[in-house]
């Protein structure tokens, strides 16, 4: 059974927890590192000026705390994180959701979950002006 690295395992406690209890289940079946929980203003403003946020501090899910947002991958048997596998990433994604949904009904998350490859939840990732799919975050209104 696979399960977090000491790295991954510190990120995640950073977020919700809703986000701790679905990856704490997911990675109980599909392996994955937690890329990044919870980002100060510095590391916020960082990614929006690399182009991997839309975001500047404090606008984020990733800059409340705990963090209402989490950039997860799929650890893959022999590569590890392979941020070109767009499709790898997104069956992962696809199983993520399936277990999210579950824990949402049997009452143990509160929030449902959206991933940045599907932000509006139509199913559809072409329809996206931005593209992140690792980005996983609360529904929270």
């Amino acid at each position: 059974m696979p399960k977090f690295s000491t790295s991954s395992a510190l990120k995640l406690s950073t977020c919700h927890h809703d986000l701790q209890t679905l990856f704490n289940e997911v990675v109980k079946t599909y392996d994955c590192t937690i890329v990044c929980g919870h980002r100060n203003e510095a590391d916020q403003n960082k990614a929006y000026n690399e182009g991997k946020s839309e975001k500047r501090w404090p606008e984020s899910k990733h800059n409340t705390n705990p963090s209402q947002a989490v950039d997860v991958m799929p650890y893959l048997p022999e590569v590890g994180i392979d941020w070109k596998d767009e499709k790898a990433l997104y069956l992962f994604i696809g199983k993520v959701m399936v277990i999210a949904h579950k824990l949402w009904l049997n009452g143990d998350m509160a929030y449902k979950v959206r991933f940045g490859a599907d932000w509006d939840g139509d199913g559809r990732t072409a329809d996206q002006t931005f593209h992140d799919g690792a980005h996983c975050e609360l529904i929270i209104l």
